[in-house]
Order: C-alpha cells, then sequence, then structure tokens
C-alpha cells in the first residue's frame, strides 16, 4: 500500500498564505474600483471620436453614415448634455428635423435651461412645427422670460404667426434693451409697413430709407420693402424697387428674376428677350441655371426652360439639381414618361424602380377610369416605400401632380408613421381636417402622433381633448385619466386646467370643475377660444350670467370645430333643465352638514 507522505506545515507557510490571499482579494478589489472609472473614459472617447466621424461625415454630406456615427455617439454615454448639444447642432447643420428630437431630449434633462429651450423653439420653426415652438414658449420659467434671448425667441414665434401687435411690443422690448442695435430697428420698422395705419406706414419708409443710403442695410431692406410693396398692390413702387436691387452689386439671379418679372407681367416685353438676357448669369452655376429654368416654367415656358437646359454643358446637365428641375418641367409639361425615366434615374433621390413602376402604373388605372385598381396599385406603391422617405415624398408629389386628393392624405400618413418627425407631413395633414371640420380624422392623426412619442404632453393633451369632444361619455375613461394627469403635472397651465374641468362637467362633476375654473386668472377666462367649454361648465352649474358673457363670443367664433359649436347647445339645454333627484340630493346634503354650524353661531 502507498502511504501518502504528510508535509510538515510551518508558522512561516502560513503567513506567507495569508498575505499572498489578501493580496490577490486587494488586487481584485482595486480591479473591480478602477473598471468602471476605466470603462467610463472608453465610453467617453469612443463617444468623442464618434461625433468626431459624424462632423467628417456631415462636411462630406454622407448623411447615413453621419447618423449611424451620431447614433453610436448617443449610447455610448447616455444622457450626456454636451454631446447630445453637439449631435444636435450637427443635425441641425445637416439640415435635418431630427434635430427636434435631441432638442426636446436636452430640455427634459434640465428644463430650466433657456439656451436648449430657445433652440428648441428656433428649431420648431425652422421645420415649421409652431405648436412645439408654442410649448416650448408656454414652458419658459417666469424669471428667464425678460432674458433677451427669451425675448428674440417669442419674437421669432410671433412674427411666424403672424401676430404683429406681440411682435410690435417686443420690438419696443428688444431696443430698450440693446439701443445700438440697428438691424433690430431695421426689422421693427420692416414689421411697421404692414400696418394698416397710412401714418405708421408713412414713418417706417422714411427710417428705411434712411437706413437703405448704407450699402450694408441697402439690399437687405429693399428686397423686404419689395415684398411689401407688393402686398400691397403698388406696383410702381414695386417695379421701382425690383430695377434698384436688380442693379445691385451684391444682387443674385433671384433677384434679376424678380425684375424680370414686372418686365414681363406689367411692362410686357418678349419672354424671349428677357430669357436671353439672365442666361449669362445662369450659365454660372448649376443651382443658377435651375433658378432660371425653373422661373421658365413659372412664368408658362417650361418647354423653352427644358430646351435650354440641354444646351448647357456636360459639368451643369449632370449636378443633382438640373436633374431635379428637370423633373418638374416634365411634369409641368404632363410628360409622365419622362418624369417616370428621370425618377428611376434619382432625380428626386434613391427611389426603388418598383416604387415608380407602381406608381405610374396606379395613373395608367386611373386613365382608363379604374378606380379600385387604382387604389390599389397606390396602396402597393405606399408599402413598397415604407422604409424610404425619398419614395413617400415622391409618391406625396406625383398625388399633387395628377390632382389625387386621397392618394396624397395617404401618402402623408404613411409619412407620418414612418418618419413622425417630419413635421411637416403632420402639419399639412391637420391643417386639411382643421380646414374640413374633419374631427375624428384629426383625433386619429394625434393619437398616431401621441403613440409615437407618448413623452409629448401636447399630443396626449389635443388628443384627449377631441376624443371627449368626438366621443362625450359620463363614464371616466383614458381621456378624462389622462386630463387630470396632466392637470396635476402642470395645475397652472390653463389648456390642462380647462381640460380635466371639461372632463370633470362631462363625468357629472360640474361643481368640481367650476372649482377649477375658478382659480384661473381672468386674462385666461377672456381668451375666446375657451368660451365653448366655459359655456358647457357654466350651463352645467346653472350659472346663467357667465354662460351668457361666455356665450356671447360664439358669433365672433368661425373656426371652432362642429363639437365646439355643440357646447353652446348643450350649455344652454343644461340651463333649461330641471334640477335632477341626484343633485337635489346632494344640496340636502350640504344643507344638512350646515345646519349645525348655522345653530353654533346663532344665525
Amino acid at each position: 500500500m502507498q502511504i501518502l507522505t504528510a508535509r510538515e506545515i510551518t508558522r512561516k507557510t502560513i503567513i506567507l498564505r495569508w498575505v499572498v490571499g489578501l493580496g490577490a482579494v486587494v488586487i481584485l478589489i482595486g480591479g473591480w474600483l478602477a473598471y468602471e472609472p476605466a470603462k467610463l473614459k472608453y465610453l467617453q472617447w469612443k463617444q468623442r471620436r464618434a461625433l468626431a466621424q459624424a462632423q467628417d461625415f456631415i462636411t462630406e454630406k454622407d448623411y447615413p453614415k453621419a447618423k449611424l456615427a451620431l447614433t453610436v455617439a448617443l449610447t455610448a454615454v447616455p444622457g450626456n448634455t454636451q454631446a447630445l448639444r453637439v449631435a444636435a447642432d450637427m443635425l441641425e447643420q445637416a439640415g435635418s428635423p431630427e434635430v427636434m428630437i435631441l432638442r426636446r431630449r436636452l430640455l427634459l434633462l434640465d428644463a430650466h435651461s433657456l439656451q436648449d429651450r430657445v433652440a428648441l423653439i428656433h428649431a420648431a420653426l425652422r421645420y415649421d412645427d409652431v405648436n412645439a415652438a408654442r410649448d416650448a414658449l408656454r414652458g419658459m420659467p417666469l424669471d428667464q422670460a425678460d432674458e433677451p434671448a427669451a425675448i428674440k425667441a417669442a419674437l421669432s414665434y410671433a412674427l411666424a404667426t403672424d401676430n404683429r401687435p406681440v411682435a410690435d411690443a417686443l420690438f419696443d422690448r428688444l431696443k430698450g434693451l440693446e439701443p445700438a442695435n440697428e438691424q433690430l430697428k431695421i426689422m421693427h420698422a420692416l414689421l411697421r409697413m404692414k400696418s394698416p395705419r397710412p401714418e405708421t406706414v408713412q414713418a417706417a419708409r422714411a427710417e428705411l430709407e434712411k437706413f437703405s443710403q448704407e450699402p450694408r442695410y441697402a439690399l437687405m431692406i429693399r428686397r423686404d420693402m419689395l415684398l411689401s410693396a407688393m402686398q400691397r398692390g403698388d406696383h410702381g413702387d414695386a417695379r421701382r424697387l425690383a430695377k434698384l436691387i436688380a442693379t445691385d452689386a451684391q444682387a443674385t439671379l433671384n433677384d434679376k428674376l424678380n425684375e424680370a418679372n414686372f418686365a414681363l407681367n406689367v411692362d410686357h416685353r418678349p419672354f424671349g428677350e428677357l430669357f436671353a438676357g439672365l442666361m449669362p448669369d445662369a450659365e454660372k452655376s448649376a443651382g443658377a441655371a435651375a433658378d432660371l429654368a425653373r422661373w421658365a416654367m413659372l412664368v408658362g415656358q417650361p418647354a423653352k426652360g427644358a430646351a435650354w437646359l440641354r444646351t448647357l454643358g456636360e459639368a451643369i446637365r449632370s449636378a443633382p439639381e438640373i436633374a431635379a428641375v428637370r423633373a418638374e418641367l416634365a411634369a409641368a409639361q404632363s410628360d409622365w414618361d419622362g418624369l417616370a425615366a428621370l425618377l428611376e434615374s434619382g432625380a428626386w433621390g434613391r427611389i426603388e424602380r418598383d416604387v415608380v413602376r407602381l406608381a405610374f402604373s396606379a395613373r395608367l388605372a386611373a386613365d382608363r377610369g379604374n378606380a379600385s385598381l387604382q387604389r390599389q396599385i397606390w396602396g402597393e406603391a405606399l408599402s413598397a416605400s415604407a422604409r424610404s422617405l425619398a419614395g413617400l415624398n415622391a409618391l406625396y408629389r406625383l398625388a399633387g401632380y395628377w390632382h389625387w386628393e386621397a392618394a396624397g392624405e395617404s401618402a402623408l400618413w404613411a409619412i407620418t408613421r414612418a418618419y413622425p418627425q417630419e413635421a411637416w407631413a403632420h402639419q399639412t395633414l391637420f391643417n386639411v381636417y382643421r380646414e374640413r371640420r374633419d374631427t375624428e380624422n384629426m383625433r386619429a392623426l394625434i393619437g398616431e402622433l401621441r403613440d409615437s412619442d407618448g413623452s409629448m404632453l401636447r399630443y396626449r393633451h389635443d388628443w384627449a381633448l377631441l376624443t371627449l369632444l368626438t366621443t362625450p361619455s359620463p363614464a371616466w375613461n383614458t381621456a378624462k385619466q389622462t386630463m387630470r394627469q396632466l392637470y396635476e403635472f402642470a395645475p397652472d397651465n390653463a389648456y390642462y386646467a380647462t381640460g380635466y374641468a371639461f372632463a370633470l362637467a362631462q363625468a357629472d362633476r360640474a361643481n368640481e370643475a367650476l372649482d377649477i375654473l375658478q382659480k384661473l386668472p381672468p386674462q385666461e377666462l377672456a381668451l375666446p377660444e375657451r368660451a365653448p367649454y366655459l359655456a358647457y361648465i357654466y350651463g352645467m352649474t346653472w350659472r346663467r350670467a357667465d354662460f351668457d358673457r361666455a356665450a356671447a363670443k360664439a358669433a365672433g367664433l368661425k373656426t371652432l370645430l362642429p363639437e365646439e359649436h355643440a357646447l353652446f347647445g348643450q350649455g344652454r339645454e343644461a340651463l333649461d333643465r330641471p334640477v335632477s333627484r341626484r343633485v337635489e340630493s346632494g344640496m340636502e346634503a350640504k344643507a344638512k352638514a350646515a345646519a349645525p354650524a348655522s345653530k353654533a353661531d346663532g344665525s
């Protein structure tokens, strides 16, 4: 039998083992503690590198790779506000509406950041999302309202929405803060040129004429004054300004095209003569050539514009701008075969050949009077381009050329669902439905936007309000709960307060609704757009004098939805309705509760 030999363990060995074990533990702990900082440094390096790559791709106009690099950067260290701002600036530079997502995220991370709020407002106005700009303005903290950047943002919004009285007041405030800012004075004078008061226009014109004597301001002022003259129908002054602009050393081809418009339409000079005079300037670049060809199309001479483009050199003829305008000229001449060939070759961006062929097959079906087949093929075209914004945009443009209203709407819906950041698409749809007073489709559209971005409080509010209007019910449903949540989140927001009060009144809790209304400032209650909801609540609470004041505004409200108009009638019916037994019981309970107090004070 093999006998194992025992090994003698000395005190020195034991101590050595403890030291080695303790050292291993220290190393493990140190490694664990160093791992997170090392990992963070690596991710920060990765983020900086991805941002630098994105900037290089944007410079090279390789936007798909730039977007991928930005995605890598933002996922490396989520919530890094500085990286988010850099990424947003890059998307702004690239002209991408996705910048709105980052601008909103920044404001969510720091609601008190004036820099991020102002940037969001300007981005929203750039992409025609005036509702997003309005929301950002309404959320402005009061302690920031007097900052020049905040006033300028509010001014941009007022000008974008043509709110001249507010813009006039904001200009006055800014001029008080920056009295030496001559551009502010010029912009204010240009606004006052639109005043209905002749004396105001005359004073503004005199101020502008004075500033226009300085070469650095002359061209800018005269361009705006030309537009103002055209809007008020002063052809003499417009012609004078157009000539001054066209002879300016800094004048562009577009400036000369404006003068050519007057020469063609007012002086009745021959098109050929004017076109020949503009050709030398237009042949200097592809962009200028596209502008001249497009002008020829706009004045009813698309064939001559297309023929001239064919005479240009290869360097200009092969430019993307020329391909795009050639497609427009083909459409203006109803050259559908030519347009299809141009689209397949990339005139409007990268569009799948099948999408183009399906679209023109739908047109062929329409020409043959087969509406059912036309709709079916058009639906297939939309499905085939579901992952291509260029394809969906092309289908929308084609529907416009062919005067297919329903097909155009379906293309806008497809863009809204697949690319909700394309605010122009859902804004166009909303405007169409608002004009038609089509409340059901408005609700469906807002519901789609709410589902795509639940963080947008405006979508949640508008969906809930439209739901309350279109499907009134005493039941406490999701729409009413949404109004409650919004009110609890921002009780000082008058829109949320009115919406919640309306929800309560629908749920037979009109007295609670009245309590909420009574907390609103008088100026908020005086808003005309709020009158239908106030009338309904006042009617449900039998406040005849308050109802009459609200209902008196009904005649002047021309843009209300049918359901909003109906609220005046519902409020009036409630006023004349006998008090229900349930309400009487409630009043009796209140009287009983008040009785002991009355005895106590001897009343």
